[in-house]
């Protein structure tokens, strides 16, 4: 299978044709100078050749890695996705908890000063009987 080289396919033909030409040429008398840099550029154009053929096949191979990186990555995101989701649960449900912390935290405050009132009767409860038991010990010793 050939190739056209840099996209010129007179200049291909021309130097395959002069690269025979001169092989043929190697075995039974001496090249030129001019022969000899024709074989050294046939042999750059077969070296490009070549490499682009491994060049594209080493890209397509590297391109597929990426792919599969890149499916990767789409993977983890999502379990990322996943994670954050749950983590917004995990706020809902604190925040439940701080609302109804909340409605206890005032339904103590309310026995708090329920009890504080409770207090403050049994003192004066306990204060009037204290003074009403004195009254009748004074009231019967004088």
């Amino acid at each position: 299978m050939r190739s056209i080289v840099f996209g010129n396919e007179f200049f291909d033909h021309w130097l395959n044709q002069k690269s025979n030409e001169i092989l043929a040429k190697v075995e039974k008398e001496k090249i030129s100078n001019e022969d000899m840099l024709i074989l050294s550029l046939k042999t750059q154009v077969n070296h490009f050749h070549h490499m682009d053929i491994e060049f594209r096949g080493e890209f397509k191979g590297i391109k597929k890695e990426f792919e599969s990186v890149h499916d990767i990555f789409k993977d983890v995101k999502h379990q990322f996705e996943m994670v954050d989701r749950k983590f917004e649960q995990v706020d809902k449900r604190f925040e439940q908890v701080d609302m109804r912390f909340e409605q206890v935290d005032k339904r103590f405050e309310q026995v708090d000063k329920r009890f504080d009132r409770l207090t403050t009767i049994l003192m004066w409860g306990f204060g009037l009987s204290v003074t009403t038991q004195m009254g009748i010990i004074l009231k019967l010793t004088l």
